[in-house]
């Protein structure tokens, strides 16, 4: 190639570049001036693994898009009968991958309906839903209708573990690793990992191959824990059970030196450059200056009002340790978002979240008589949570939904019970035990409850993807009205 065809080429590359800046920061101010009319609102769903976070979301779109459909009696906006049409936009700029909406509404609406995979990296989707005004807020200096787009972001539930180590050195997440792992049932699951990361001498001469053996033992240790029964979900590092992206594998490749509180700061500050320690301890902070931090900024710095979904009847299930352990999860989580300037969140950059939500899943697995004591229940796992979010002036609610109602109640023995199909699609019938509106004490209350293996039940068949059927759901449309109806005026 020519001198002058090489500067003809750069020429274009430098222009496009230019252009592509160009839109961006136009797309970003077309997005800051809707936020700013009140006309725009972000949502950030968040949940830990197995919450149904997936299944949410795509429910969620499912009832806006098909709205002419839908059972959205509690939606304001619905009940005036002001919404004129939904459209699913592209997001702009390519910050997030769209939303696998149609993929996933297909594997719920087909002939052997399945649940959707679960997300295993970002993505988002864009709604604008045309409505007209509520009459009690009529201008004769505007029109009569307007637009709300409504902005969806997801990730894997994994990940939202991490957000508390943005606020732990590597030695204080080596401290609280040992604390977990002392106590059953993760010592069991540990098995001679947890003696051999015991043993490991942190100022030692770094044997590179050692730590990628232990870190692999290691990840399948994170890997029990989360198919553990229905006891354990705080589980760190998030991105060891689902990496994403990651350029640098050295980036998931460190593990906790259990013997770091024994260990004097000075004495660690002179470790050598290749010991056990700072090995580690480098990729530590590489991990979460490269990874988590840049998600966390990233996935909530525009974000508005934030929905965090619980799986409270299947922890519940699991005893009172996997009560403990989901209570610490959110504990840990509320802190950091905590919106004044002693939370992580702040200390990135300003959040504007004006409203948290917290829903109980999957209550289709339990009778309607139940329903509110589930609500009351999550109420009481998550209190501290709720106290530290209030405090800095932000607004909360708890909810109890089915995203997708795959069940139906029926008397059964004298008793209302649950009714639908098994994963092979087999029929069966359950009396579920009586769901205690806040956490059992003892022994004999607990009983009941860890006795039961509550059944994974499939999507209910017969929904038509052809015909844009919308998803039967418990209290979907409850939720759309404590996340927008204020915004639908």
């Amino acid at each position: 190639m020519s001198w002058s065809d090489q500067l003809w080429s750069k020429a274009k590359q430098t222009g496009n570049e230019t252009l592509t800046l160009l839109d961006s920061g136009y797309n970003q101010a077309q997005r800051r001036l809707e936020m700013a009319s009140n006309r725009r609102v972000c949502i950030g769903i968040t949940g830990l693994s197995k919450s149904g976070k997936t299944s949410f979301i795509t429910s969620l779109i499912n009832q806006l898009l098909c709205f002419d459909k839908a059972n959205l009696s509690g939606f304001s906006p619905f009940v005036d009968d002001r919404i004129i049409s939904v459209k699913q936009l592209p997001l702009e700029g390519k910050l997030f991958p769209a939303f696998p909406y149609d993929e996933f509404y297909q594997t719920v609406a087909s002939a052997e309906p399945a649940w959707p995979i679960p997300t295993k990296a970002m993505s988002g989707c864009l709604l604008e839903i045309r409505m007209r005004h509520h009459e009690k807020s009529v201008n004769p200096f505007r029109g009569d209708t307007f637009t709300l787009k409504l902005e969806i972001r997801d990730y894997p539930g994994e990940w939202l573990l991490d957000l508390p180590m943005l606020d732990l050195s590597y030695r204080a997440w080596c401290m609280q690793s040992l604390a977990q792992y002392s106590d059953e049932p993760r010592k069991q699951l540990m098995g001679d990992l947890l003696t051999d990361l015991q043993q490991l001498d942190p100022f030692a001469k770094a044997d590179l191959a050692t730590i990628e053996e232990l870190n692999g033992r290691y990840k399948v240790f994170l890997k029990r824990c989360k198919s553990h029964g229905n006891t354990l979900g705080f589980i760190q590092p998030g991105r060891f059970l689902i990496p994403g992206a990651v350029e640098n594998a050295l980036q998931l490749c460190f593990i906790p030196l259990l013997m770091l509180g024994q260990c004097n700061e000075e004495d660690l500050k002179r470790a050598a450059p290749d010991s056990y320690y700072k090995v580690n301890l480098d990729r530590y902070n590489e991990y979460i200056n490269a990874l988590v931090r840049p998600f966390f900024h990233d996935f909530f710095s525009d974000i508005d009002r934030q929905l965090v979904l619980v799986d409270v009847i299947q922890a519940l299930y699991g005893g009172p340790d996997a009560i403990n352990d989901l209570r610490e999860a959110m504990n840990r989580i509320s802190k950091c978002f905590a919106y004044g300037k002693s939370g992580v969140l702040d200390r990135l950059f300003a959040p504007k979240v004006d409203r948290v939500i917290y829903a109980a899943t999957k209550i289709d697995q339990v009778t309607a008589d139940d329903h509110e004591s589930v609500r009351q229940l999550l109420a009481s796992v998550v209190r501290k949570s709720l106290q530290d979010i209030k405090h800095q002036g932000v607004a909360t609610k708890i909810e109890a939904t089915s995203a997708v109602r795959s069940s139906k109640q029926l008397v059964y023995q004298g008793y209302h019970a649950v009714e639908g199909l098994d994963l092979t699609g087999k029929p069966l019938r359950y009396i579920n035990p009586t769901i205690p509106d806040r956490i059992p004490e003892s022994d004999a209350e607990w009983e009941p409850l860890v006795c039961f293996s509550s059944p994974v039940l499939r999507p209910a068949a017969g929904l038509s993807y052809l015909n844009q059927d919308a998803f039967p759901h418990i209290r979907m449309d409850s939720v759309l009205d404590d996340l927008i109806g204020d915004k639908c005026q």
